[in-house]
């Protein structure tokens, strides 16, 4: 998503930026290896440097990538009969980085995935090539954060993509096409490691985990070799009885298989890789579902935001229906939610005639704009759970002259620190989990179709049609793709469907027959989702002969950590358990609804990191 969108990124991403700090596991006392050498790290964590190609369409390319991989060992060693094997994860993006998800996330998902004392599964994740921990990673502006901070705030400076009459279009254009040449310029003279931004297309990513999946089941099978040989040498006798008595895995089916669950962008990679290699699927969950036709082809990212606005509606109905004791913004002599919805857009009018300005905790200026306001609302709507009762109260103040709470909201989430950049830590190596931009940018511009070089007319249509379909984010989410006009990478594979799967087949003894998946693929979304439409989760479902579809009765982007609930958790333990998806549309109830202040566990003060329980808390980004 490059720089341009480094606002809509950079300050919501964070999911690895953010979770986790790089003093506390140093990356670099990890010799890469083509073979899979885990270390301890974090806690409780091990983690690897996997060596993979860097162009896997040119088998006489010699050059490498990194890939920085953890994983969270199951509560069973690995030949107890209950050990089920390893499950992957993807936590979005693109550009979104696995080893900070997991070291946040890691247990919590486990708990959901187990069943105690008959399937037990190891947690792993990664940061996809390009991005995080692995190596070369996608920088543009390599020791030289106060540059990226600098057109960052610039950026912010034109204002929305629909302001002026149409006259930040071609201002933002003109921007771009300085920094493509900038990432050129960087990627030609290797100063970020090698060239990497052409080979960061989903494709690559997806065969990754191919990778992965092999050296994985190689290392087991050493392992397994390493305990029969003590067990034949009467050392371990109980070694022995327990590799008799285990169960298949998804090791066992001949060639080694994925399990996987990815959220958001983690469904686009999910799909990629059952399409491009349905013989590699052992089970796979996609929750928070991408059309990945629309994400792939056409203008692209245009059917995200069908149901934004009508979230945006059930906010002031919620807060309606909850009164003034739970929701600030509401009003004993209010009729109806529209007293509420109508209070709230006539204070964004005033403030498009005078804008808050501000002095940030730090010290930083800062002028707060109703486009602010709508992006902000657009970001309590990926995790109402954690959002809705905080962001009503600091709506509140803000519309009562205490703007404090919003400004602190708006610099964490949205706004670089300037007075940081000399303390930022600028390294290039693997160990730096700064979030960058232009990592997304070489994933999304190289799966999207070519918008190189378009011109600003047609921009302008584009951002008209997202304001169309959204006035909350329409003008916020149309800087995704405007990124790609100046990307002038040309990726090395180049993936446009079908995205498809033949039907799971099995022999008579129930191996999976080759080529095909081991299970039908399980599809999962909420009713209303910000970014991920239930419409995309539907349709691509339909793509999947036999997948299932689980609908949870919530808001939100993505399922888990939306509400949280007991029977879509079961579904999923039960899918992964067995193979079998729901038949027809299975549909759940949350657990916690928005306004409960039992289940709300944020603060609009607090960057909420650490997620309870079962929370996913994906933090807001405004990439899928």
């Amino acid at each position: 998503m490059q720089v341009a969108i480094g606002i809509v990124l950079n300050g919501l991403i964070g999911l690895a930026a953010a979770s986790y700090s790089s003093s506390e596991f140093d990356w670099t006392t990890i010799s890469p290896s083509t073979d899979l050498e885990y270390h301890d790290c974090f806690d409780d964590f091990k983690c690897a440097r996997l060596i993979a190609p860097l162009d896997y369409k040119n088998d006489t390319d010699p050059r490498t990538v990194v890939i920085a991989m953890i994983k969270l060992p199951a509560v069973v060693p690995d030949d107890d009969p209950a050990f089920a094997g390893s499950i992957f994860t993807n936590p979005g993006g693109p550009g979104g980085a696995g080893v900070g998800f997991m070291v946040r996330a890691g247990k919590g998902l486990r708990n959901v995935l187990d069943k105690p004392g008959r399937r037990h599964y190891e947690i792993l994740s990664f940061d996809p090539r390009g991005v995080g921990n692995s190596w070369p990673r996608a920088n543009c502006f390599v020791r030289d954060t106060l540059a990226r901070n600098a057109i960052l705030l610039e950026l912010r400076g034109h204002g929305p993509l629909n302001s002026g009459g149409g006259s930040a279009v071609p201002y933002v254009l003109a921007l771009q096409k300085a920094i493509g040449r900038r990432c050129q310029d960087a990627e030609e003279s290797n100063i970020n490691g090698g060239q990497i931004m052409a080979y960061m297309g989903t494709p690559n990513v997806a065969r990754d985990m191919v990778q992965m999946v092999d050296k994985i089941a190689e290392l087991r099978a050493r392992d397994a070799s390493a305990r029969k040989y003590l067990s034949y040498n009467g050392n371990d006798q109980e070694d022995r009885l327990k590799l008799k008595r285990r169960k298949a895995s998804q090791v066992d089916y001949g060639v080694p298989r994925l399990q996987y669950i990815g959220y958001s962008y983690g469904t686009v990679l999910g799909n990629y890789f059952a399409s491009l290699f349905p013989g590699r699927v052992g089970r796979i969950v996609l929750d928070g579902v991408v059309d990945v036709n629309d994400y792939s082809s056409g203008p692209g990212w245009i059917t995200n935001l069908v149901d934004t606005d009508e979230i945006a509606d059930r906010f002031f109905s919620g807060c309606h229906e909850a009164g003034p004791k739970i929701c600030a913004l509401a009003r004993e002599n209010d009729e109806s939610s529209s007293s509420v919805k109508s209070r709230f857009y006539l204070w964004l009018s005033e403030l498009d005639k005078k804008p808050i300005s501000a002095i940030s905790p730090t010290g930083t200026i800062v002028v707060v704009s109703s486009q602010d306001i709508r992006e902000l609302l657009g970001s309590a709507l990926y995790k109402p759970r954690r959002s809705f009762i905080t962001f009503a109260k600091a709506l509140n103040n803000a519309m009562a002259g205490d703007t404090a709470a919003i400004v602190r909201s708006l610099f964490r989430r949205h706004l670089p620190q300037p007075k940081d950049v000399c303390a930022i830590h600028n390294s290039t190596g693997p160990g730096s989990e700064e979030y960058l931009p232009e990592g997304a940018a070489s994933v999304l511009c190289a799966d999207g179709d070519n918008v190189l070089g378009y011109d600003a007319a047609w921009w302008k249509r584009y951002v008209d049609y997202q304001v169309n379909t959204s006035s909350i984010f329409g003008a916020y989410w149309s800087n995704i793709r405007i990124a790609c006009n100046s990307w002038n990478f040309h990726p090395n594979w180049v993936f446009k469907g079908p995205f498809t799967t033949p039907s799971a087949k099995y022999l008579a003894f129930g191996e999976p027959v080759s080529g095909h998946p081991a299970a039908p693929i399980l599809f999962v979304s909420n009713r209303l989702d910000p970014v991920t439409p239930l419409i995309a989760a539907r349709a691509m479902a339909a793509q999947h002969p036999g997948a299932g579809l689980v609908v949870t009765e919530a808001l939100g982007h993505g399922t888990m950590g939306t509400g949280d609930s007991a029977c879509l958790h079961s579904y999923i333990a039960d899918y992964f358990d067995t193979g079998v998806v729901p038949s027809g549309e299975a549909l759940c109830k949350p657990d916690c609804d928005p306004w409960n202040k039992e289940c709300d566990t944020a603060e609009l003060e607090t960057t909420p990191q650490n997620g309870q329980g079962y929370s996913w808390d994906y933090t807001l980004s405004a990439r899928i």
